[in-house]
């Protein structure tokens, strides 16, 4: 694999990401995957998947996209919508650039539970700082 699709020296260097399960399993120029395995401590009271799982895993593919081309960018703004719950099983994150200019690109962020059925869609916009990020 080409070093710079590895996706390892992304997740690595997120101590958070490690620390809750989640790893970058894909990683393309503005395309990027990410997945957990759902854990009981990642469940929330009722017995799904909490919110913040879901969104720490969206957070974290929309960071390995917008970071791919290994070119420092960081979040600006980010909103997730939740649609179905996930109760068990793998959850995976997709995420996909969809505009880009000089300074600024968007994100769309789809999680999909094991069935590979929608669950959220998390937007995101990046600022390019320009700084070599890898």
């Amino acid at each position: 694999m080409d070093e710079n699709n590895d996706p390892t020296w992304f997740t690595s260097r997120d101590l958070f990401a490690v620390h809750i399960g989640c790893h970058v399993t894909r990683m393309e120029e503005g395309y990027a995957e990410a997945q957990t395995e759902l854990e009981d401590y990642h469940k929330n009271g009722l017995g799904m998947a909490h919110g913040g799982v879901i969104y720490s895993l969206a957070d974290l593919a929309f960071a390995a996209a917008s970071n791919s081309r290994r070119e420092t960018a960081v979040s600006i703004n980010a909103t997730i919508s939740y649609m179905r719950p996930i109760t068990s099983g793998l959850i995976r994150a997709e995420a996909r650039e969809t505009a880009s200019n000089r300074k600024l690109a968007t994100y769309i962020v789809t999680v999909y539970d094991q069935q590979d059925t929608a669950c959220a869609v998390f937007q995101g916009t990046v600022f390019k700082k320009g700084a070599n990020a890898s």
